[in-house]
């Protein structure tokens, strides 16, 4: 990997929103908010996450969830 491309990661990772919490929307459509606790290798961990869903109250889930980086469309830091 060239120099500059470090670069641009390490400047990634240090703004990264981590114990923010956060809506993730994925390309398929689903909805996430939970607390981001950490990114491990190509997936975000998400704490006290919720799915959310139009017209219905969140629901909550279960431990953590990974949600692979490339998967995700756009985040909000709320």
């Amino acid at each position: 990997m060239n120099l500059w491309l470090r670069f641009q990661r390490r400047l990634l990772e240090a703004q990264y929103p981590a114990l923010k919490t956060v809506i993730v929307n994925l390309k398929s459509g689903t909805v996430f908010r939970g607390v981001v606790y950490r990114r491990v290798g190509g997936f975000m961990v998400l704490k006290n996450a919720e799915m959310l869903r139009e017209k219905s109250a969140a629901t909550p889930l279960d431990g953590e969830v990974l949600v692979q980086m490339v998967d995700i469309d756009f985040i909000q830091v709320i």
